[in-house]
């Protein structure tokens, strides 16, 4: 039988440490909320190796007494509470006394500071041991220094992220620390690159959150956020239009009390007023500030305080909903689709359909009568014929003006580039035998015309065949390029010019970390500032304009992720992306030609029916839905 006794002090003080610091980014956030408690005006962070290496955080505050520097290495040590009932009317950051105590047990600390008029005082303590404490120059202010993190529990250290992937988290942590500290000027330097100089922002709140938003999101992103406050709520939204959506969670921030919180409540609120106009693989960039009482929510439910939870959850859920409405849309609602006719998914034409939907008396959506077939329909690339539709003067027919190094001159590619394909006719193709169609294929079939410039509609024994021109053409082009990635048969066009892109310092370091696996799908990517990455080179079967390419490559580094995951699942991600970017719009003008050739790339897919991200690309009205609706 095993006998109960007490675990000895080193030992119970790096299980401690690990319930609050799980990665350097850890330790940043614990030091800079200290930074910020002591009333620091200006922070300046140093970084090297991802913070395993060194962790540097500056700050100009009010700094600590020599007696009051030995006593913050102590456990439970803390000016912030003295009571537990002094939990409800918390207006600080730290308040459990565990951040420099955590730290100083699983690396090597040395702590420096000084109050005003004071003495200064120096702390060294390893694993936890205070070493020495000496007089240190009366600079006003705190420089707290962590070097070699983690280096006496080897598990830990194990469980590390590459160099890239933990710089991205710190300096996320950085991000999150800006935008809730307006009043505060942020110095990055990462092995002594300065990543950030963001000055602090006085005067106009909404114009202060704006500048630094530019600053953190991204111009783009920042300077498309639309605002407004409640004060009756104590809630003030930044958020993206619905046309300005973008291709990851990762530009979503919330601060309760200036404090960066995840709460699954307010993330679904605004999810729930952006859901009739949100498609499924775009999300709403927003930075929420929660002025609240201390006492209706609670931060100490998780070792790091960053879950929340409220005191009324659901009253919680509707004003956030009701907020980001108004500040979208200007209704308090969110807003409903309009929806102009019932369509279902396809089904056997012996099938009994569902019942008809209540018909709604609308103006009749305008249908583009098939034009006449276009003669050039075939190209080649990197010496495979394929079938390409004629070039219709519209924006889904970007031409390349990437200067080559090739001799050659230029190959114009337009906007479906699929293995090779009988020429279409101007009517209907032959039905293929059985053996060679997939299941959803019932031919023959005939093309009538573009319903509002987005949907190809067909006729077949069936039905009407309603066709989404992109989210087919996604498809094609999806399996195309996969194919290509999986054969590692992609050729590499070299840019004399690079592209210049610029994104957010964290997605930089995100898109840096998986640099090596890019270059092998043709993408060489090479970093030039904190900010900006240049692209080298891209694959010759791409024809991007620069501006497609540098919003390709800004999307890229929102889904990159941790350089740890599956990288079979970020091919798929990124063939998917890539495929959206070239794939012909909506209400883009298509003619018959152009049509069937689609469908009858679709015929050779492996799953036609499905866009990359799952969405149907093929719904059919059966002659007695149809029938139906007429009452016969």
């Amino acid at each position: 039988m095993n006998r109960i006794h007490v675990l000895d002090e080193k030992t119970a003080g790096q299980i401690a440490a690990g319930e609050v610091i799980e990665r350097p980014a850890g330790v940043l956030k614990e030091l800079l909320e200290n930074a910020i408690d002591a009333g620091a005006r200006h922070i300046r962070v140093d970084m090297e190796g991802g913070g395993r290496e060194l962790i540097r955080i500056n700050d100009d505050g009010c700094g600590m007494t020599p007696d009051d520097l030995a006593a913050s290495v102590l456990r439970h040590a803390t000016s912030k509470i003295t009571r537990f009932e002094d939990l409800n009317q918390l207006h600080t950051f730290g308040f459990r006394g565990e951040a420099l105590y955590s730290a100083a047990a699983v690396s090597k600390m040395t702590i420096t500071s000084c109050t005003e008029g004071g003495e200064g005082s120096r702390l060294e303590v390893h694993g936890g041991k205070v070493l020495a404490q000496s007089p240190a120059p009366a600079i006003r202010g705190t420089t707290v220094e962590i070097r070699d993190l983690f280096y006496n529990v080897p598990a830990r250290l194990k469980f590390l992220k590459s160099a890239s992937y933990e710089r991205a988290c710190l300096l996320k942590v950085v991000e999150e620390s800006a935008l809730a500290n307006l009043q505060v000027a942020y110095t990055v330097v990462s092995s002594g690159r300065e990543v950030y100089r963001l000055p602090a922002q006085e005067g106009d709140e909404k114009e202060a959150v704006l500048s630094r938003a530019k600053e953190i999101l991204g111009p783009e992103t920042g300077g498309a956020l639309v605002s407004k406050f409640f004060n009756e709520s104590g809630l003030k939204i930044f958020i993206t239009p619905p046309d300005k959506l973008v291709a990851t969670r990762d530009l979503q921030f919330m601060f309760v009390n200036r404090r960066p919180v995840d709460s699954k409540t307010v993330q679904q609120a605004v999810y729930k007023a952006y859901q009739n106009v949100r498609p499924k693989d775009r999300h709403p960039a927003f930075i929420i500030y929660m002025d609240l009482d201390p006492a209706s929510f609670d931060v100490n439910i998780h070792p790091q305080k960053r879950d929340i939870r409220f005191a009324d959850e659901h009253a919680m859920f509707g004003a956030v909903m009701k907020a980001v409405s108004e500040t979208v849309f200007g209704s308090a609602t969110p807003v409903q689709m309009k929806v102009s006719a019932p369509v279902q998914a396809p089904v056997p034409s012996d099938a009994e359909p569902a019942p008809a939907e209540k018909i709604i008396s609308a103006p009749l959506p305008q249908i583009t009568p098939a034009p006449a077939a276009s003669a050039d329909l075939f190209e080649t690339v990197s010496g495979q014929a394929v079938s390409l539709p004629s070039a219709p003067q519209t924006d889904f027919t970007p031409k390349t003006d990437f200067s080559l190094r090739e001799t050659e001159e230029p190959v114009e590619y337009r906007a479906v580039s699929m293995p090779a394909a009988p020429q279409p006719q101007t009517s209907a193709p032959e039905p293929a035998p059985e053996t060679d169609a997939p299941a959803w294929w019932h031919g023959p079939y005939h093309y009538l015309g573009q319903l509002e410039k987005t949907y190809l509609l067909f006729e077949n024994p069936d039905g009407l065949i309603l066709i989404d021109q992109h989210a087919a053409q996604e498809r094609v082009l999806f399996e195309h390029y996969l194919d290509a990635f999986e054969a590692r048969k992609v050729a590499v066009q070299d840019l004399i010019f690079p592209i210049h892109v610029d994104v957010t310092p964290s997605n930089a370091e995100s898109l840096m970390s998986w640099a090596p696996w890019l270059k092998e799908a043709g993408f060489d990517l090479t970093r030039f500032s904190p900010r900006t990455v240049l692209v080298n080179t891209v694959p010759s079967m791409l024809r991007f304009k620069e501006d497609d390419m540098k919003a390709f490559v800004t999307s890229l580094s929102q889904i990159v992720g941790d350089p740890d995951k599956s990288s079979d699942a970020l091919k798929r991600k990124m063939v998917a992306l890539l495929a959206c970017k070239r794939a012909i719009k909506a209400h883009d003008q298509i003619s018959a030609a152009e049509a069937e050739g689609l469908l009858e790339n679709m015929k050779k897919c492996k799953d036609g029916m499905h866009c990359p991200h799952g969405r149907p690309c093929v719904a059919v009205l059966s002659a007695k839905d149809i029938a139906k609706l007429f009452g016969r």
